[in-house]
């Protein structure tokens, strides 16, 4: 039978699988596996899952810190039905599917992507950045079902400036209830990378912060905008509820949209930039050059 995995890693996307049954699923750290946990916790070669019959096997490879199934510390157990675990200290989950439950996970999946794909294709450099900025917030937020967010954006040499938010005020920004998300920002900004953490409380650098517990913030996701080579700002988006975590393809699907929220934002600075240009040119009398004289140069 086959089932579905999932990893729930404390600062990064929730991992989840659909599991082929008659096939074997090494558990680890290391880029061969094929279930990958880059966690500090998880061994290179932690578990592994194998499947067949009526019923699945993990066991432990020789982990440094094992495995322990629905409390109880084991190197080994049979799961026959929904099951929680812990693989170090990542909380997992199994469940068996039959086929037809397998097949409307992938469809589900497939749609999602049809969606996100749809959306994109409505960044165009036309729109302008006043409103490609907050319309790739609204795509993040109907994607991710994360409750807010805001943009930070900054043109070459300006500094960072709020340009769009969701179900807050630019002036709670500045309030305390926020250094946490000042701190994903930050991070986001240096690195380059997305901030990912579906539970600030078991995270060992947000759940420290009394700032974030103040504000209520559960999850939150930073992504960055790149123009140009680097990061000119980023998109943010958090929940103070409870719900479904932020996954693996969830940050595919706003990863997309971001890429294509950055290539639009940048075609449209281009385009005011040339708008800026040909107006000065006009306002002291030069006559720019009509396309038909420009195509030979070009040709």
């Amino acid at each position: 039978m086959p089932a579905r995995f999932a990893a729930y890693p404390s600062d990064s996307a929730a991992l989840i699988r659909v599991l082929d049954e008659d096939t074997h699923y090494r558990i680890g750290r290391s880029s061969d596996c094929e279930i990958c946990l880059a966690h500090r916790s998880i061994s290179r070669f932690h578990a592994e899952l194998s499947g067949g019959g009526e019923q699945w096997r993990l066991q432990d490879t020789g982990s440094k810190n094992g495995l322990s199934v629905e409390g109880r510390i084991t190197r080994r157990a049979e799961l026959a039905s929904s099951t929680w675990f812990m693989i170090g200290d990542v909380y997992c989950s199994f469940e068996p599917m039959d086929a037809s439950a397998s097949a409307a996970y992938e469809a589900d999946d497939n749609k999602r992507r049809a969606t996100a794909r749809a959306l994109s294709m409505q960044l165009r450099p036309n729109l302008g950045v006043g409103t490609l900025i907050p319309q790739a917030l609204d795509m993040v937020l109907q994607l991710t079902g994360l409750e807010r967010g805001f943009v930070l954006y900054a043109s070459n040499g300006d500094p960072l400036r709020v340009r769009a938010t969701r179900g807050l005020n630019v002036e709670d920004l500045a309030r305390k209830q926020f250094a946490g998300s000042a701190a994903a920002v930050e991070r986001a900004l240096e690195s380059g990378e997305q901030i990912v953490c579906c539970e600030t409380g078991d995270s060992p650098w947000l759940g420290t912060r009394p700032s974030v517990k103040l504000g209520g913030i559960r999850s939150l996701l930073c992504i960055p905008l790149t123009l140009g080579g680097r990061a000119r700002g980023v998109v943010y988006a958090d929940s103070r509820k409870p719900g479904p975590p932020i996954t693996e393809l969830d940050i595919e699907l706003v990863e997309n949209v971001t890429r294509q929220a950055s290539a639009a934002i940048e075609a449209a600075r281009f385009e005011d930039r040339i708008a800026d240009v040909l107006r000065n040119a006009a306002s002291i009398g030069v006559q720019p050059p009509a396309w038909e004289e420009l195509r030979p140069a070009m040709a």
